[in-house]
């Protein structure tokens, strides 16, 4: 069994597995140019993924510290114990809360560092699925070619120099004007793409990343006497069809990174949130009771200071959730699961080649939706207040 998400075999314990269970078809599966590429940008684009999500919730920090700063002063006023002393204190706080408070504005709402670091990763990350499509959309438009080179060296020879030449001319189209493809996949008209092909039969053919493959995919396949053709699904069902449908199930569930996992995001932000409300809804509560029945031994002042401390926390946990969207990346995800199903049973339970090329290309239409609705969701995301 492939590891999920692994259609590229980046691993070498992937190839070995590959070339043993599909020899004849290995020469498509193996792209070793692409692979490199791939792995080279997604370095880049999780370390930029990680550098963005910092510098957003550094900024969070940046905003609740300098709104904390005179819900503290009465706290401050009651733990030093004398008036110079605690004004001293509370001036220095101050001066970092005022500090906090401009650094926010610049970070936040100017978007300087944030933006430029989440920009990058937005692109790479643009960059690293359009190279994982590619190589899916390759093999499923030139299931034909395949079989007809798997039966000589000379014409698998041939099929990986007419990829190799493809895949370049992809990265001088596309890799390397990823800044320009970028804008064209997050103006709000390119996401209006996933509900035009609902009506849309032109649009049906909008996923293709060379619309050439339109064509070459109606090809007929030829005979497959010698079982190449049913090779080419086998592997197809294991590394793509059958990896999207492990990633999805992953991604839905609640065992791993808070971080990687939506529903994970939900249930630990919200169970957050609510303790931090009703912690300030009491504590305002008593800070009331104590206006009304006072109570030497404790400052109203003191007890109100906590319900505004908590309420500014529960806001800023609230704007982490802003930030990551968890709500949208669900339902996004749940979408994409329910078409990765669809594919897979359709894929599975016929038996007619084009029944299951059919089955790739609604995948690929899929996958590509998903895309893009991802790009839009978190090019729009903001960690504010």
């Amino acid at each position: 069994m492939f590891r999920f998400n692994d259609e590229l075999l980046l691993s070498a314990g992937d190839r070995d597995l590959a070339q043993k269970k599909y020899p004849r078809i290995f020469f498509a599966m193996d792209h070793p140019d692409l692979r490199a590429e791939f792995q080279r940008v997604d370095r880049l684009a999780n370390a930029a993924k990680k550098r963005s999500r910092a510098i957003g919730c550094l900024t969070l920090g940046f905003a609740v510290a300098s709104l904390l700063t005179f819900p503290l002063e009465p706290l401050i006023a009651a733990a030093s114990g004398t008036p110079a002393v605690s004004l001293n204190l509370f001036k220095a706080i101050a001066i970092i809360g005022a500090v906090c408070g401009v650094l926010a504005i610049i970070f936040g709402n100017l978007g300087l560092a944030f933006g430029k670091s989440k920009r990058r990763w937005l692109q790479m990350r643009l960059m690293t699925e359009r190279m994982r499509q590619w190589q899916a959309q390759y093999i499923t438009a030139h299931m034909a070619d395949i079989v007809a080179a798997a039966g000589s060296e000379a014409g698998r020879t041939g099929y990986v120099a007419a990829r190799d030449l493809a895949f370049e001319r992809f990265q001088r189209s596309f890799l390397s004007q990823i800044s320009s493809e970028y804008t064209k996949y997050t103006r709000r008209e390119a996401v209006g793409h996933m509900g035009q092909t609902i009506v849309d039969r032109a649009g049906q053919q909008a996923f293709w990343i060379d619309p050439a493959w339109a064509k070459a995919v109606a090809r007929k396949l030829p005979a497959d006497s010698g079982g190449v053709l049913e090779e080419i699904f086998s592997a197809c069902e294991e590394t793509r069809l059958l990896g999207q449908a492990q990633y999805t199930n992953y991604v839905l569930s609640s065992e791993g990174s808070f971080w990687s996992l939506p529903r994970k995001q939900i249930a630990m932000l919200g169970n957050t949130m609510f303790a931090l409300v009703l912690l300030a809804f009491l504590s305002n509560f008593l800070a009331l009771m104590i206006a009304i029945w006072p109570i030497a031994a404790i400052d109203q002042t003191v007890v109100g200071s906590f319900a505004i401390v908590f309420a500014i926390l529960a806001v800023g946990t609230r704007s982490v959730e802003e930030g990551l969207h968890p709500q949208r990346e669900l339902a996004r995800m749940e979408l994409y699961a329910a078409q990765v199903n669809a594919a897979f049973q359709q894929f599975t339970s016929s038996n007619l080649p084009a029944r299951k090329v059919d089955a790739l290309k609604m995948l690929e239409k899929a996958s590509t939706d998903e895309m893009i609705e991802f790009l839009d969701a978190n090019e729009h995301a903001r960690f504010v207040l």
